[in-house]
């Protein structure tokens, strides 16, 4: 059975990853339902680090997968999205935040594509 380098992350930083996102979350739901902007506000600056940390390790992984091209492509497009997210965060210019999520979302999508089809 072939491996991947996602198979040699550390346990920790898998679970690191899914409180980080459960998190998110609990920010974001608790921002809209009590119209909290400082809940929404670190919602958003999660959202970027979660991105970076998840382009983070896809990045340092890339050697050990077969799809080193599409990985890679995962990896810089959740890195860019993340940043963009904070940089969101200081201007409040609309369109970076939309640049943000698809950017991430390309990320997520060229990530699936990786895994699931190429191997």
């Amino acid at each position: 059975m072939a491996t991947n380098g996602l198979d040699e992350v550390p346990a920790a930083v898998y679970r690191g990853i899914f409180l980080a996102v459960v998190f998110y979350f609990v920010l974001l739901l608790y921002g809209q339902v009590a119209a909290e902007p400082l809940a929404t506000y670190a919602a958003e600056f999660v959202f970027g680090v979660i991105a970076i940390g998840v382009g983070t390790v896809l990045f340092l992984q890339r050697e050990a997968t077969r799809a080193s091209r599409a990985t890679v492509g995962a990896a810089a497009c959740l890195v860019a999205g993340g940043v963009l997210q904070l940089t969101f965060l200081f201007t409040r210019v609309p369109s970076l935040d939309q640049a943000s999520s698809l950017v991430v979302f390309a990320g997520i999508g060229l990530y699936i594509y990786a895994v699931w089809i190429v191997d």
